[in-house]
């Protein structure tokens, strides 16, 4: 296999030392989280200390909403994903374009019908999540604007699976730095340039995603006209099966994801316009952590596939291991310095005169100091999420979530009643607990067979 340019071509995953291959697969990945999250924190920011606690609390509101999308367009490309990285590993590269164009030919049309849905039912979300009246009008604003993006969403993400399937990991990494630097200006210009307040940021997220998607699709076609392999049928009926049966699994675990987060934004919303700031910027700072350790998790899905159509399962078990030790490194590192530094980090997207700040505060730094030494937990769920995935052994995946998802839901109303505030905090390691321990057995079991 030849490519036209070095920068766009299939990484070959199976051979070389294991350490190095997948740290070298892997570091773009968790770069490319890291900005993704650094953005999230930025807009946090912008609306907290720019525009005020009000603006804050629509932004995280519309925060688990927007993630319910996401959840669709990037679990039925993590399908796409491993499909390719499959078949790339069996060094069939016609069923490998087959795919791709699959996957774009059904993808698309879907993201259309999910904006119209979306348009439709967001007034009535946001009433179930019991969200202030005084952030009503601007909570619909922003979640609006967001859903109008959504072919974009869609056009990014699966051109970014496709490039991460084929062990291309450092083109997602460009585009994604070009929209986060793209959207950060764009939310300077609209919130101080030109006074739009959240339907500004709103705006900026949006065309950010036009650039992110077009600069996206385009590396993810170069790839494909750098595939040397006669193209079979444009439209696979057998590789969107596959790709569904991989896919809508990792969706449904996203969307669960996303439904407890709801959920629990519900039930902290009902605690009023500072818990709901608060919490705000705490529940960003966990995205960064929990996503930076998806990254490791989503790199050893991939690394895995292409080595189990290799066959070369001792590699599999090796990369396992080194997937778990580069998620404790960093989980300790996070733990020690949120609970060393946590409050002057959280003080940093308030603004000094909020009348609402030390309450805001208060209720951030009790989520941190109940939910981040439980980091080191999550690590195993999301190393063992990531090997499963990579199987296909999509059943106990699910299950894993499923479980997190339940005892968010019913344990969450218990909490609050028994213990307020804090009981509701340790909803998230009582849901991890449950979740880790199903991976870690299912992974275990798997590897007896």
């Amino acid at each position: 296999m030849t490519v036209s340019k070095p920068i766009f071509h299939a990484q070959d995953l199976t051979a070389g030392p294991v350490f190095s291959t997948l740290i070298l697969y892997a570091l773009p990945m968790l770069v490319s989280m890291l900005f993704q999250q650094a953005y999230n924190l930025a807009d946090g920011w912008i609306a907290g200390t720019q525009i005020g606690a009000t603006a804050l609390g629509a932004v995280s509101t519309c925060y688990p909403l927007t993630v319910f999308f996401i959840a669709i367009a990037s679990g039925l490309s993590m399908g796409t994903s491993i499909y390719c990285s499959q078949r790339l590993g069996e060094k069939d590269i016609c069923r490998v374009k087959s795919g791709i164009t699959t996957s774009f030919l059904y993808l698309v049309p879907l993201s259309l019908v999910i904006l119209a849905v979306g348009e439709l039912i967001c007034p009535w979300a946001l009433v179930w999540l019991d969200v202030p009246p005084e952030a009503m009008e601007s909570t619909l604003q922003y979640l609006r604007i967001y859903i109008a993006g959504m072919p974009f969403l869609f056009l990014y993400n699966l051109s970014t699976g496709i490039l991460n399937g084929l062990g291309n990991s450092k083109m997602p990494l460009v585009c994604l730095i070009l929209s986060c630097l793209f959207n950060i200006v764009l939310d300077f210009v609209f919130i101080l340039v030109f006074p739009w307040e959240v339907a500004g940021l709103a705006l900026a997220t949006l065309l950010a995603q036009m650039v992110s998607a077009a600069a996206a699709v385009w590396a993810a076609v170069r790839l494909y006209q750098s595939l040397e392999a006669s193209s079979g049928p444009r439209f696979d009926r057998e590789a969107l099966g596959a790709m569904l049966k991989l896919g809508i699994p990792s969706m449904i675990q996203h969307v669960f994801m996303s439904t407890g987060q709801m959920a629990m934004q519900s039930l902290v919303n009902s605690y009023g316009l500072a818990v709901m700031a608060g919490y705000s910027i705490a529940f960003r700072i966990n995205g960064l952590v929990i996503n930076s350790l998806m990254a490791v998790s989503n790199a050893l899905s991939g690394y895995i596939a292409q080595n189990l159509g290799a066959k070369k399962y001792d590699r599999i078990r090796r990369g396992t291991v080194i997937s778990i030790q580069i998620s404790y490194v960093f989980s300790i590192f996070v733990v020690l310095l949120l609970l060393w530094r946590g409050g002057q980090i959280l003080a940093l997207f308030i603004r000094p005169d909020d009348p609402l700040r030390e309450e805001i505060l208060s209720a951030g730094m009790s989520f941190v100091r109940v939910v981040c030494p439980f980091y080191l937990m999550v690590c195993l769920k999301t190393v063992f999420d990531g090997a499963l995935r990579g199987t296909g052994a999509m059943l106990p995946f699910l299950c894993s979530t499923i479980s997190d998802v339940i005892v968010r839901l019913a344990v969450g109303g218990i909490f609050s009643q028994h213990w307020g505030l804090t009981g509701v905090w340790y909803v998230w390691p009582a849901a991890w607990l449950v979740g880790t321990g199903i991976s870690v057995v299912s992974y275990m079991k798997l590897q007896k067979r």
